[in-house]
């Protein structure tokens, strides 16, 4: 290493010069030898201070960035180095120290509370609500994360991409240059692909070859895919320097005749920096080519993008994924075409610090849900990039604590993997199902014999679950035909009510079951109907024994499913919540003659006022920062006709500011008002007057809160005084 005679200030100027000359090229290491000899010269200088941070935090030595960015943050009261509060935050939030990170991410929410968009001030809000997050989550897969073997992981850097016919295919910053006995830490070194074979008996691998193929001079190439035609799809980079450019390329032997593509302008975009290719072709056999790039027109930064592949090849034109993008970086995207999800890294959600792998579904028109954190072991304190998976096994890369390394412990990835277990599979729906059963669409209405479950009787619950009574219902069809002269109606009401909403149920119960599965609780809104042809007080708990017989589908199909997750998570949990007075809305001019059975009994109208209905499914996803409980859910009141009333609801809730963004009411004319009433606990009021449909009036809330994508049901119902 050069050292410099350090005898008066020329000599540190120089000094300085050189160590930024480093910085530029991005030879981290050296640049904080630099400044750390000038350092001695000048131990008081704020601005070489600020040097070795931001030189510590590239180089990715989180202890020592932070420790530079604290001394800056301390000796700077004027504030002419502005983010050293966040980046003193981010810093610590990498080693791991959540609780110490979410004091300074507080601490910088407020000193940039003037500057509402400037980086500090953003940055801060987000990292409050994600190191709330880091500190209540779980870790999500019991099974270990492990390094894979020596042959493959080195002192250098490495990056996972993919297997194909039992090659493994990864590329790594090797020291081609430099003394082996150094670390290579940055871009500035060449990064090349590498394949290595897998046998799969002795579960062993052999020792890296480079593709020379692929290896360009002075440019580095990593990345990796391949499509249905043999082509290898890839990243070439000008990485001269601190800033770097890519493009993509695709690679292809043809009767030994090696062919190099690089990509379109409409992919490689003139001026931008375009990588991280992943071709796939979906089961409905279209392809598609999503990369990462900073190309005009994204939301900031690397963001994610995707393209169609045409028949003939070329591309359509690349769309932004906006649902997973941010205003930081969003890159290394994979997508898991068996679940129809995309993986992809990214510092801004919600996470453990630094990048972090994400997850998002795919769902209709090549539209992506909000991105959900893979959690604990995937992520990391450290930069966790490049996830995919092959068979039961997943890969990561990751610079976390225990990566191999000389001298910074967070230098250098390493590849890790894990085993997974294989997800379940879901059962297909019926082959057959009436029309327009395809969608749940709620409410769900589950139709009843007269006085089932359990006639005559004033219990209040049911032995009997509702698929046991919607078969018994199907078999008495025949002779309700028959005691009616509008047989054509009441065939209608059987296929187009009774079937299809049975149908609906079962597609219901597949979707309770995901949820679950997926660690989420679920909670169903019920509200039970009666023909009135008894008093109220029976049919009060008829209603009820009809619920209950719904609640016991859930926990009986499919040989108790449903129980058996909940006995292996006792963290969540699947609730049927009643919403009351349905016995008051029964069609008051449907015959009550128990003389007439042909009208009270077996009509149309009569038969569709037996029947419960679903009203609403919530979930709450237990991985989200923000947990909110209201209290009560429903609300049960006497009223006159026309007269104003205010509800209260209570909500608990977890979040360090709790915003309440809209809410949609069922009816008009709802005025409300939340307010703190203490740490972690608020109130609204309601102030409305209900409109009655004969006996009674029943309307609900749905609240919606900032960062919160499901939004909280309330009800309230009312009897007629």
């Amino acid at each position: 290493m050069l050292v410099f005679c350090v005898g008066g200030q020329v000599k540190l100027k120089d000094l300085i010069s050189f160590g930024d000359e480093q910085f530029q090229k991005g030879d981290y290491y050296y640049a904080t030898k630099i400044y750390e000899q000038a350092i001695q010269i000048d131990s008081i200088s704020v601005d070489l201070h600020w040097k070795q941070a931001e030189t510590q935090r590239a180089y990715k030595n989180y202890a020592e960035a932070a420790k530079w960015y604290a001394n800056v943050y301390a000796e700077d009261p004027e504030r002419v180095y502005p983010n050293a509060l966040i980046y003193y935050a981010l810093m610590v939030k990498q080693t791991g120290d959540y609780t110490q990170a979410l004091g300074l991410f507080k601490k910088a929410y407020k000193a940039a509370a003037t500057f509402p968009d400037e980086f500090a001030y953003i940055k801060a809000k987000q990292e409050i609500k994600s190191t709330e997050f880091a500190i209540k989550s779980i870790v999500r897969s019991p099974e270990p994360i492990l390094p894979m073997p020596d042959s493959i992981n080195s002192f250098d850097a490495e990056f996972g991409h993919m297997f194909k016919n039992g090659v493994f295919y990864f590329s790594s910053l090797k020291a081609d240059s430099i003394n082996t006995n150094e670390e290579v830490y940055t871009k500035f070194y060449r990064t090349r692909t590498y394949t290595a074979g897998f046998d799969s008996l002795k579960q062993t691998y052999s020792s890296p070859t480079q593709w020379e193929q692929l290896s360009v001079p002075e440019r580095s190439t990593g990345n990796g895919s391949f499509d249905d035609k043999g082509w290898y799809y890839y990243s070439i980079c000008n990485d001269k320097g601190y800033n770097y450019q890519c493009k993509i390329a695709r690679y292809k032997q043809e009767n030994g005749v090696n062919q190099i593509d690089t990509l379109p302008g409409i992919i490689n975009m003139e001026g931008s920096n375009t990588t991280n290719p992943c071709w796939v072709k979906l089961k409905n056999g279209k392809s598609f080519l999503f990369f990462s790039s900073d190309r005009e027109g994204g939301k900031g930064g690397m963001d994610i993008w995707l393209a169609g592949i045409k028949a003939n090849g070329t591309f359509d034109t690349p769309k932004n994924i906006a649902s997973i993008n941010s205003i930081e970086h969003e890159i290394t995207p994979w997508l898991d075409v068996d679940s129809n999800r995309l993986y992809f890294s990214s510092p801004w959600h919600y996470g453990y610090g630094g990048y972090d792998v994400f997850e998002s579904n795919l769902l209709d028109k090549m539209q992506f849900s909000k991105p959900k954190n893979m959690g604990k072991p995937i992520n990391s304190p450290a930069n966790d990039l490049y996830y995919f998976r092959q068979a039961d096994s997943v890969f990561v890369s990751s610079n976390r604590l225990g990566s191999k390394s000389k001298k910074n412990p967070t230098c250098c990835s390493d590849i890790y993997f894990a085993t997974i277990d294989r997800p379940i599979i879901i059962p297909p729906p019926p082959t057959i199902i009436p029309p327009d059963s395809n969608r749940i669409e709620f409410p769900v209405a589950l139709y009843f014999r007269n006085d089932y479950p359990n006639p005559k009787s004033y219990a209040k619950k049911s032995n009997l679950p509702y698929d046991m009574l919607y078969t018994d219902y199907v078999k008495a069809r025949n002779g309700y035909l028959d005691s009616v002269l509008d047989k054509n109606g009441l065939s209608t009401f059987f296929t187009s009510k009774v079937d299809r909403g049975y149908y609906i149920l079962l597609k219901l119960y597949d979707s309770v079951r995901n949820e679950l599965a997926r660690g989420n609780s679920v909670q169903l809104f019920a509200r039970g109907y009666a023909s009135p042809l008894n008093v109220t007080q029976y049919n009060v708990n008829l209603t009820q024994r009809r619920i209950s017989s719904v609640q016991k589908f859930f926990m009986e199909s499919q040989n108790g499913a449903l129980k058996e997750i909940l006995d292996k998570n006792k963290s969540i949990s699947l609730a049927i919540v009643e919403v009351p007075l349905g016995e008051f809305a029964a069609n008051q001019n449907t015959s009550d003659n128990l003389q007439d059975k042909a009208a009270s009994v077996y009509s149309v109208a009569a038969s569709i006022e037996r029947k419960v209905e679903i009203l609403y499914m919530t979930r709450i996803q237990h991985q989200n920062l923000q947990q909110i409980t209201a209290e009560p859910l429903v609300q049960q009141d006497e009223l006159k006709e026309g007269s104003s009333i205010t509800k209260r609801i209570s909500l608990m809730h977890d979040a360090s500011e709790l915003m309440l963004s809209e809410v949609k009411f069922s009816q008009e004319g709802l005025a409300y008002e939340m307010k703190s009433m203490a740490e972690n606990e608020s109130e609204i009021l309601f102030t409305f007057t209900p409109i009655f449909t004969g006996k009674h009036a029943s309307c609900y809330a749905d609240l919606y809160f900032e960062d919160i994508k499901e939004p909280l049901r309330v009800y309230f119902t009312f009897l007629k005084k």
